[in-house]
């Protein structure tokens, strides 16, 4: 599948941020044991180690699971991090803003492109300069109403809000029409990871997929 059609299908991101790589292996077996089919490595542009970290995992997550799974970038504000993401296997790149020369590259390199916007002329903006879907960040738990008033009349817009996904709002924002959803501390957290709590990892995961899973391409 494409990457695309993963999120279609899935309609689940599991977001790894400030992970290692020395327990990146154990956290994405975690995460794939508890539904996840997508993973979104994110750059830390605070950490002078982000690149080589964030291609290591990506580079694991494909290596654990191959074409079973789709793997991405996230926090890519740079066209330096595309490129670092692109070599490492990436197949798409999330950012939490829109930036052209990132969506360009991108593209150039037949990679998915979901760059950041909030606003009807953000959100609009980000489309016009080619995004396959726009992130809608940042969005909080109570701001489903938000999200239907601003998309009803962008309703051709693909979106992915990101921010306030947790197993109690996986379902309302899903019904909002979102392709996806996606979230990462609420799964795993870096003191989880750290402190080898797998199964507590692998469950956070569950209750997150079994909800996105029963809004499935068939059931539209």
């Amino acid at each position: 599948m494409t990457s695309m059609e993963f999120i279609k299908t899935y309609k689940f991101i599991g977001i790894l941020r400030h992970i290692s790589p020395a327990v990146a292996a154990d956290t994405v077996r975690a995460m794939y044991e508890g539904g996840v089919r997508i993973f979104e490595v994110t750059f830390n542009p605070s950490l002078a180690s982000t690149v080589a970290d964030t291609q290591a995992i990506i580079r694991t997550v494909k290596e654990l699971y191959g074409d079973s799974v789709s793997v991405g970038a996230g926090t890519v504000i740079s066209e330096d991090f595309a490129r670092a993401a692109h070599e490492a296997g990436a197949e798409f790149i999330v950012s939490p803003c829109t930036k052209e020369s990132v969506i360009a590259y991108t593209k150039a390199n037949g990679m998915l492109a979901i760059p950041g916007a909030y606003t009807p002329t953000e959100i609009l903006h980000a489309y016009e300069m080619g995004a396959d879907i726009v992130k809608i960040f940042p969005v909080a738990p109570h701001e489903i109403g938000y999200l239907k008033n601003v998309m009803s009349p962008l309703s051709h817009i693909p979106f992915i809000p990101t921010g306030g996904i947790n197993p109690d709002t996986v379902d309302a924002f899903l019904n909002t029409g979102a392709v996806a959803v996606a979230a990462g501390a609420t799964i795993v957290t870096k003191e989880l990871a750290e402190g080898g709590c797998f199964e507590k990892i692998t469950e956070n995961a569950r209750l997150h997929t079994e909800i996105a899973r029963r809004h499935t391409v068939d059931n539209q």
